[in-house]
């Protein structure tokens, strides 16, 4: 279904004055991982969330030799802050591999335990997405989904646990966890949005749900052909809208009544412009409305990152541009004081230079920067 691009207008002046306020956000930002830093090549894919008592963590790749993906050696860093993200830690492993390379990093809470999941990729040598076969649900052969955890805000992390055999029908080729901010339902569920390579090669995005924190998981059908990488977030009435990557002209987005197992018809609001590339998605709860939050490079190319706002996930605001050179992955957080963080990849050449961190408010006609 395509959003009428007439009610666009309606709702940035109904809803979000302050996006016509300027042409530009104002907020304080810091860049976290940039190219070059501790002899790390390239850094890229941003994952954050909040702990419970307010801890922030940013995880992203450490790509030591280039920037490409896995199966190139890549390990996983981390950053933390215990101030929302005015001082952060010095940058430490958080976890390498002897062979092969680790990445794609995503972040979970468990509202619940206070328990922080990081679901990331490990590639055996020679294995990534491209290069996996059908046959095994893991071992050498394929790309496996591994996940760690912290009971103390990201102090210390348990050692890791291979989802793979959970996860994997042994007829795809491959399977990976998208990166960046995931959730756990007003249920109780973890939804963790899947990437998967089928035995034609045909990729698209599903969804990894377990019921029981985290001990059992099972995989739900395609939501979307053609469909990659997804965030997913859940609205009132319990339904769940997944924000897809697309053909590179823009995001899809579809809907479930069931936890996040299977989908309606997907839709394509003309709104949501897109290269083809991860993005951030997330509620927001603000002036007593629920606001849904949309990060993505607002282009036909990597550039242009743009946060963008709707109230039921059809119509979406002009929006407001975070960075206007190249740009790519993001993820968006609000925050338990009400401020909304953002973790994203930009540059001025190219939009891997560096990952940068921003904070800032929604306050009736303005952002204030933090």
């Amino acid at each position: 279904m395509i959003s009428r691009p007439g009610r666009r207008s309606v709702l940035s002046l109904a809803l979000t004055p302050w996006l016509l306020a300027s042409k530009r956000v104002p907020f304080g930002q810091t860049d976290l991982f940039r190219q070059g830093d501790a002899g790390v090549h390239t850094y890229r894919i941003p994952a954050l969330i909040e702990a419970r008592r307010g801890t922030l963590i940013a995880v992203a790749d450490a790509r030591h030799d280039g920037g490409g993906d896995l199966p190139a050696r890549i390990s996983l860093v981390m950053r933390r802050s215990q101030d929302r993200g005015r001082t952060w830690s010095a940058m430490r492993t958080l976890r390498a591999v002897d062979a092969g390379g680790v990445g794609d990093a995503s972040l979970l809470l468990d509202h619940n335990t206070g328990r922080i999941w990081c679901f990331h990729a490990y590639g055996p040598p020679g294995i990534g997405f491209n290069t996996a076969k059908p046959g095994a649900i893991s071992g050498p052969d394929t790309l496996q989904v591994h996940a760690i955890h912290s009971d103390d805000e990201g102090a210390t992390w348990s050692a890791p646990l291979d989802l793979t055999p959970q996860l994997k029908d042994p007829a795809w080729a491959a399977i990976f966890a998208t990166s960046g901010t995931h959730f756990q339902t007003s249920r109780g569920r973890y939804v963790v949005p899947l990437v998967v390579r089928d035995a034609s090669r045909a990729v698209a995005a599903r969804n990894a749900c377990s019921d029981d924190a985290g001990k059992t998981w099972k995989v739900g059908p395609v939501i979307c052909p053609e469909s990659d990488e997804s965030k997913a977030l859940e609205i009132a009435g319990g339904v769940i809208i997944q924000n897809m990557r697309g053909n590179g002209q823009t995001r899809i987005l579809a809907r479930s009544s069931d936890g996040g197992v299977t989908f309606g018809k997907p839709e394509r609001p003309v709104e949501l412009v897109d290269p083809g590339c991860n993005a951030g998605f997330a509620r927001y709860r603000h002036g007593g409305k629920d606001l849904l939050l949309s990060t993505n490079a607002a282009a036909t190319k990597r550039r242009n990152l743009t946060l963008k706002l709707s109230t039921d996930g059809r119509a979406w605001s002009k929006g407001h541009v975070i960075h206007e050179g190249p740009a790519a992955y993001s993820t968006v957080l609000p925050l338990r004081d009400g401020s909304i963080a953002m973790l994203y990849e930009c540059g001025e050449t190219q939009s891997t230079e560096r990952i940068t961190f921003a904070r800032f408010e929604l306050n009736g006609t303005e952002e204030r920067p933090r």
